[in-house]
């Protein structure tokens, strides 16, 4: 279903029905992308509903030229930046022994990851992650920002970008053999 030009506008003038059509349109989607950055359906939850308060009262700024799904979808990507930094207390890791302790302990939840599907092991997978891995992860590779880009974000210097980014890497593909050798 596409959103008429018509419906946007109503949208934008503050109807309820054409913000419902919008949120039933985006809303699995933009949903999908929170579960990406959070550690839990709860959170992922509350980051999809900050995110369309937000649509809603921000609808007079978006523009009838822009593509309203990545207008959306930007206002979830902060929201849940914003939300990862202030629930999560994010910590971007440099400490080595940090790094290896995190990734024995990820291993115990190998059990669990087997259960799911495809799908669904990979998601787990990332949210396996420490925050500050997930989040440059995500930010780079699925949403395609530069580590410039991610360094202005999340407030860290770009090295430091892609040092996260590089560990998440490791940290996905040793779990993922973890994964293999259990199978």
């Amino acid at each position: 279903m596409s959103i008429s030009e018509e419906k946007i506008q109503l949208f934008r003038e503050g109807d309820k029905n054409a913000f419902d059509m919008i949120y039933r349109e985006y809303s699995r989607s933009m949903f999908a992308l929170c579960m990406r950055y959070t550690r839990c359906r709860d959170d992922a939850q509350d980051v999809l509903q900050e995110s369309f308060i937000k649509v809603y009262q921000q609808r007079e700024k978006f523009i009838q030229n822009d593509f309203l799904y990545a207008w959306i979808k930007k206002i979830t990507i902060h929201t849940a930046l914003t939300y990862i930094k202030q629930t999560y207390r994010m910590q971007l890791e440099d400490n080595e022994l940090k790094f290896d302790k995190l990734i024995e302990e990820q291993y115990l939840n190998e059990d669990e990851i087997e259960k799911q599907q495809l799908k669904d092991k990979l998601l787990k997978i990332l949210q396996l992650l420490p925050d500050g891995y997930r989040t440059v992860f995500n930010l780079y590779t699925v949403d395609n920002l530069t580590h410039k880009e991610i360094a202005e974000y999340l407030e860290i210097s770009e090295n430091t970008s892609k040092t996260q980014y590089f560990k998440a890497k490791k940290m996905i593909q040793l779990l993922l053999e973890k994964e293999k050798m259990a199978i």
